[in-house]
């Protein structure tokens, strides 16, 4: 049986966001803080998905903290701003093995953006310090002058692996804090007892949906109205139940307080306010919301207008890789998208509209929440599309049906490897038309440099032949470690066509191949127009 959370807390509470570059330790730094292992348990061992925790970092001291986590991929740059934008305090996470990254890059420019107050953490800090410096540098140049660069903005030195520099590090938050003061608050109208900001929406196969936000002014009380507006149309809903980060229950979040609440009927929108409300109130609610019904009108038949052009685009869709399309003109590839949460939803949906090949028009034909459906298969199919999903799987009858039907159904854990999914696909629409056949293969058995530099990759045939003039791919343990276009072949010093199973020639490629290494295999292939 689970223990409950205590979470009310007198003193306000510093919401700290942590930005910086994928894999650069900001994470394993709050697994130290809070004496935890989530860096461990995500996938690739990234984090996909923002959290929001409170904690009590020191057992000697009374003070808290909540902690904003927000993943360091480049698909992200959204839910990074969403965290550092309603914080009091941004750590930037800097490893001083890497330095300065794009996402870093991203981060500072959310910091300037923002009211909020930095400070650089420079972590991995066992693994040298050598490059420190560079990084104060590199920094400065970015916009952002940290202590003994001309600046005030705070920097610690630590390890989340040793411990080295954690406790400047709270010592400094306290600090800052004590300082520059917590962020302006707002007033609430009398029945309103709190305001909330949104941070991650997620459909979970136990709980239902599941809104991790974070309290920005008063109280989030269990039975009291949460109250959220999604498509111009507002909701009330009774709080069921609430939830930190480590799902302990509690019975309310103060202000500065992050974690959970359980039970709401749909997915909320990502960054949008939500309320608790005393009793339901419409029209204070309307009023919160600057809620316009005449907008509402609007929006809803600029929708059906949209709906009604897409379904027709659906009757006249053409497979994938439909040759009749004149020359030049441009293909289009339609995606299905599911995935586990809003946030990674929207990380996908922005990734996937950052794609660029020429000739080929990327257009996503639906998305969701929760796990690939029958209904997902079949939209899929009669659009002829693909259908991704992240962090899902797949309902009963899928597999069957989506074999049935050839559609390509696919889930992931790791965001850029669908995006890597994608981008091969939609490059495959515009390749050249050729198809390569396999005509024969060999064993690399000796390679040796000529006088002039020419690398002849000596070989025995296996099966089929070997024959100049043809495309060759180096491959070691079913990988191509190089490819190209075979120039020359010779046996006994004499110029040859080609080699046959069980003859031992000399094989000249176009370009040489440094890491070639006896016992490779080269397969031959003939291009067929």
């Amino acid at each position: 049986m689970k223990k409950e959370a205590k979470v009310k807390n007198n003193k306000q509470v510093p919401i700290v966001s942590i930005l910086g570059h994928v894999d650069h330790g900001k994470t394993t730094l709050l697994d130290y803080i809070r004496e935890s292992r989530v860096q461990a348990k995500e996938a690739g061992g990234i984090t996909q998905k923002i959290s929001v925790f409170t904690v009590k970092p020191r057992k000697e001291k009374e003070d808290l903290i909540t902690f904003i986590d927000t993943p360091g991929h480049e698909a992200f740059d959204l839910m990074r701003y969403r965290g550092g934008n309603i914080a009091d305090i941004v750590l930037l996470v800097v490893a001083a093995d890497d330095g300065v990254k794009p996402q870093t890059v991203e981060s500072i420019e959310i910091i300037k953006k923002s009211s909020v107050k930095p400070i650089v953490v420079i972590t991995k800090t066992d693994l040298g310090k050598e490059n420190v410096s560079k990084i104060k540098r590199d920094l400065s140049t970015r916009g952002l002058l940290v202590e003994g660069m001309g600046g005030d903005t705070p920097i610690i030195e630590v390890s989340a692996k040793t411990g080295e520099g954690i406790p400047e590090l709270l010592d400094m938050i306290n600090l800052v804090i004590e300082i520059e003061g917590f962020k302006k608050g707002i007033d609430l109208p009398e029945s309103v007892k709190g305001k909330a900001f949104v941070l991650e929406s997620v459909k979970d196969k136990f709980k239902g949906n599941v809104v991790t936000f974070v309290v920005v002014e008063g109280d989030f009380v269990v039975g009291d109205w949460f109250v959220y507006q999604i498509d111009n149309k507002i909701h009330f809903e009774r709080i069921k139940a609430l939830l930190t980060e480590d799902d302990l229950k509690t019975e309310n979040f103060s202000k500065g307080f992050g974690g959970k609440v359980i039970g709401i009927s749909q997915p909320v929108n990502l960054g949008t306010e939500v309320y608790c409300f005393t009793k339901k109130d419409e029209d204070l609610a309307k009023e919160l919301f600057d809620f316009e019904v005449k907008e509402e009108v609007e929006e809803s038949d600029e929708k059906k207008v949209e709906d009604s052009e897409e379904i027709d685009q659906e009757k006249i869709l053409a497979d994938f890789f439909d040759e009749e399309k004149s020359e030049g003109e441009e293909k289009e590839f339609r995606v299905f998208v599911k995935s586990s949460s809003e946030g990674s939803l929207e990380a996908i949906k922005k990734s996937i509209e950052k794609i660029s090949v020429e000739g080929v028009k990327i257009k996503i034909i639906g998305s969701g929440i929760g796990n690939i459906s029958v209904n997902d298969v079949e939209l899929a199919s009669v659009s002829k599309a693909i259908v991704l999903g992240f962090e899902v799987s797949f309902e009963k009858g899928v597999e069957d049906l989506a074999k049935k039907n050839k559609v390509f159904v696919k889930t992931y854990d790791i965001i850029y490897k669908l995006i890597e999914e994608i981008k091969d696909a939609t490059e495959t629409l515009v390749a050249p038309t050729e198809v390569e056949d396999e005509i024969g293969n060999a064993e690399v058995k000796q390679i040796f440099v000529l006088s002039d530099k020419t690398q002849v990759i000596g070989c025995k045939g296996v099966e089929g032949v070997v024959r100049r003039g043809e495309k060759a791919y180096i491959v070691r343990d079913d990988d191509i470690i190089a490819e190209g276009k075979i120039v020359s072949m010779k046996s006994a010093k004499k110029d040859i066509k080609e080699g046959t199973k069980g003859s031992e020639f000399g094989v000249v490629l176009a370009k040489s191949v440094p890491n070639i290494e006896v016992g490779d295999i080269l397969y031959c292939f003939a291009i067929l127009k």
